[in-house]
C-alpha cells in the first residue's frame, strides 16, 4: 500500500513540475518596433491550455473521423504572438514578425497554400503578404505600401516591452501605446462570444446588450460628440466640430417590401408600351435624432452640402423616402414607411448591430464561406462609459464552444 502511495505522489509531483515548466513564458517582446502605436498579443500557451481543458470536457471531440494535422510552416512560434500597427500608417495596416526555423519548409508552406511570389522575397495571397528578411519573416495585410513599410522592419529597433505590461489573465490583449500611458484591453474567448474590454468594464454592458438583443432592432446606437465624429469618418462623412452636434441616437429595422419597376417596350405598331412589374427589395425603417447646440447652423451646413433637397429629404442617407425636420435644438430624420420609437434609453455610448439574414443574403460580393462565417454571429455590441469600454461579438449558441468549432 505504501509503495502505491509513493508512486501516486511521484506521478503527481512530475505532473505539477511539468505543468509549471510548460506554463513558464518568455515575457520579453522582441518583435514590437519602436514606432508601433498599437500591439495585439496572443498568449499561445494560455490559448493551448484553454483548448485542452475545453476539449477534455467534450468527449464527442476526442475521436474525430479525421484528425486535424498541423502543417509545418518553418517559423518559430513565440510564447506571445505579437501583432502591431505602426504610427502614421493606414487603419488596416497590421504586421507581425517571426523567426524562421526552416526556410525551405516556409517556402513549401507558402507555395502549398497558394501564395504567389511578387518581388524581393515577398509572397502574396489576399489579404496577406509575407516577406522574408534574413533570419526573420514579416507577415502583414496586403496593400500597396507593404514593400516600403517592411523594408528593414525585421531588423529595426524594438521597444523595451514585456508581456506582463500588456496582458494579465486573458488569452489575448490589445494595447494602445500612448506617449504617457499604455491603455490595455483584455480579450476573452468564451463559449459563445469574443469579448474585448477594459478591466473597469462591469456586467452593465452585458445586460444592456442582452436587452437590446430582445428587441426587433437591426441597429441601435447612442453616441456623444467624439464618437459621432469618429463614426462619421468611418463612412467618409467629415464631421466639423463647429456644427455643435453633441449627440446622435438612431434605431433601424429591416423589412422586405414590394417595389414597382417600370420599363418600356414597343407593340407591333411600334407604339411605346409601359410595362409594370414587381420585385421584392430590402428596405430599412429608421429614426435618427441629432442634438445640436446650434441647430440653425447644423441645418445650414446640411443645405450647403446639398444633403437636404426641396422635399425636405436627407439625401446623405441613400434609403428614401425620408423626412428631415428641425425642432428647437433637435434635428430628426425619419423614414416614411414605418414609425419607430427609441424605446428604453441607456446612458453612455453604445452601438448595437444585430445579424439579419435579409441583409446577409442581399450582399452579393461575399463568398459562400464568408456568408457562413457571418451567419454564425448573433450580434456585435460596443459600449463605453467614462474609462470603461466593452466590445462583444456574440455568436449563436451551439453544442460546442467557439474554441472547438474552428
Amino acid at each position: 500500500m505504501k509503495k502505491s502511495w509513493i508512486i501516486v505522489l511521484l506521478a503527481s509531483l512530475v505532473a505539477v513540475v511539468g505543468y509549471v515548466l510548460w506554463s513558464l513564458k518568455d515575457q520579453e517582446l522582441r518583435f514590437v518596433p519602436e514606432n508601433a502605436d498599437t500591439v495585439a498579443l496572443i498568449d499561445v500557451k494560455k490559448l493551448s491550455q484553454q483548448y485542452s481543458f475545453t476539449l477534455a470536457k467534450h468527449p464527442s471531440k476526442w475521436f474525430g473521423t479525421q484528425a486535424h494535422s498541423v502543417q509545418k510552416n518553418g517559423i518559430k512560434i513565440p510564447d506571445y504572438i505579437q501583432v502591431f500597427h505602426l504610427q502614421n500608417t493606414g487603419f488596416n495596416q497590421w504586421y507581425s514578425i517571426f523567426d524562421i526555423s526552416d526556410k525551405d519548409e516556409l517556402l513549401s508552406f507558402l507555395q502549398s497554400n497558394g501564395f504567389k511570389i511578387s518581388k524581393n522575397n515577398t509572397y502574396t495571397k489576399a489579404p496577406f503578404s509575407v516577406k522574408m528578411d534574413g533570419s526573420r519573416v514579416v507577415v502583414g495585410l496586403a496593400h500597396k505600401d507593404f514593400e516600403k513599410v517592411t523594408d528593414g522592419l525585421a531588423h529595426s529597433q524594438t521597444k523595451s516591452l514585456y508581456a506582463d505590461q500588456l496582458i494579465h489573465h486573458s488569452v489575448a490583449s490589445v494595447s494602445y501605446l500612448a506617449k504617457s500611458k499604455i491603455f490595455n484591453f483584455a480579450v476573452y474567448l468564451n463559449d459563445d462570444q469574443i469579448q474585448i474590454k477594459t478591466e473597469t468594464a462591469d456586467d452593465k454592458f452585458s445586460s444592456m446588450a442582452s436587452d437590446l438583443d430582445k428587441t426587433t432592432a437591426f441597429l441601435k446606437l447612442n453616441l456623444d460628440a467624439t464618437h459621432t465624429k469618429m463614426t462619421a469618418l468611418l463612412v467618409n462623412k467629415k464631421w466639423n466640430d463647429s456644427l455643435g452636434i453633441h449627440s446622435v441616437a438612431a434605431v433601424a429595422e429591416l423589412e422586405i417590401v414590394n417595389d414597382k419597376i417600370i420599363t418600356y417596350g414597343y407593340d407591333d405598331n411600334f407604339n411605346a408600351v409601359e410595362k409594370v412589374s414587381d420585385q421584392k427589395i430590402i428596405q430599412p425603417n429608421y429614426n435618427i435624432s441629432l442634438q445640436s447646440s446650434d441647430a440653425e447652423k447644423t441645418w445650414s451646413h446640411f443645405v450647403n452640402k446639398k444633403w437636404i433637397n426641396t422635399q425636405n429629404q436627407f439625401t446623405a442617407i441613400p434609403f428614401q423616402p425620408n423626412v428631415i425636420q428641425k425642432n428647437g435644438n433637435k434635428i430628426s430624420i425619419k423614414s416614411k414607411r414605418k414609425e419607430l420609437d427609441f424605446g428604453k434609453s441607456s446612458s453612455g455610448n453604445y452601438i448595437f448591430i444585430k445579424n439579419n439574414a435579409l441583409l446577409l443574403n442581399s450582399v452579393k460580393s461575399l463568398s459562400s464561406r464568408e456568408k457562413q462565417a457571418l451567419a454564425a454571429i448573433n450580434y456585435v455590441f460596443y459600449g463605453n462609459k467614462a474609462d470603461s469600454y466593452d466590445l462583444t461579438v456574440q455568436f449563436k449558441k451551439e453544442t460546442l464552444p467557439l474554441i472547438l468549432r474552428w
